[in-house]
């Protein structure tokens, strides 16, 4: 987590914190999300993201035994995995990393993480920089357009937590997450919805590489919402 980010939690953490007969604060465990807030005797999550165009889940694949597995259990990280196991683009990509690397395809590991790296068969860190260094290589692997990522990612903060999310800060922009209201906020607070791309991604460390999901919403509908923790002009603090 960034220093940036890092405070933008404590900020929203603080903000939901003063309102009455609440209590908040930042989480440490990626298990959750990332505020958990009481009220009135009731508990829940409240997912934080500095913008929109954040990230909305992240989850790690890896290529071993000829298919793409993961060891997340969450909706996204299945959804990832189907992509990339049907996805031509991410096909091609492990023929060409097996010629490249001089590694048979039938036994090539593309790992994501320092203990993968340690495995026979796998790609090397300095092999797989080299590759990408290569002029017109893409780093994304596979692409999926127009998904509906605002119910993926519904069901990714309501079922693959340790403990739902019922609420989203989004910059600043405050958003229900699915259906159900267990602080019973207002009504009218626009539930997280839109479309984007889940696209799948080599990144290259110091020490290792992995491959990573993007799943963003290009653009969130309605594209902001009047509420939000922070507050602001024409802002309604949603705990207020």
């Amino acid at each position: 987590m960034s220093a940036a980010s890092d405070k933008f939690e404590k900020d929203v953490a603080n903000a939901i914190n003063s309102a009455p007969n609440t209590t908040a604060e930042q989480g440490r465990d990626v298990k959750f999300s990332d505020v958990k807030v009481t009220r009135k005797g009731v508990t829940t999550w409240v997912e934080v993201k500095m913008s929109h165009s954040d990230n909305l889940s992240n989850p790690r694949c890896f290529y071993m035994n000829g298919k793409w597995q993961t060891t997340y259990t969450t909706p996204a990280a299945e959804e990832a995995v189907k992509i990339l196991n049907k996805s031509d683009q991410a096909a091609k990509f492990i023929k060409d990393i097996a010629k490249y690397s001089g590694i048979p395809e039938k036994s090539i590991i593309i790992g994501t993480n320092k203990s993968h790296l340690k495995l026979p068969g796998c790609v090397p860190l300095h092999v797989m920089k080299s590759y990408f260094s290569q002029p017109g290589v893409n780093r994304y692997i596979a692409n999926e357009p127009n998904m509906n990522i605002g119910e993926l990612v519904t069901n990714h903060y309501l079922k693959g937590k340790a403990a739902p999310a019922h609420y989203v800060q989004a910059g600043n922009d405050f958003y229900m997450i699915g259906t159900k209201n267990p602080f019973g906020l207002d009504r009218n607070i626009p539930k997280l919805a839109g479309k984007g791309d889940f696209k799948v991604r080599v990144s290259t460390r110091s020490q290792f590489y992995e491959v990573q999901a993007e799943i963003k919403i290009k653009e969130f509908m309605p594209k902001t919402s009047k509420y939000s923790v922070l507050g602001g002009p024409g802002k309604i603090n949603p705990f207020a």
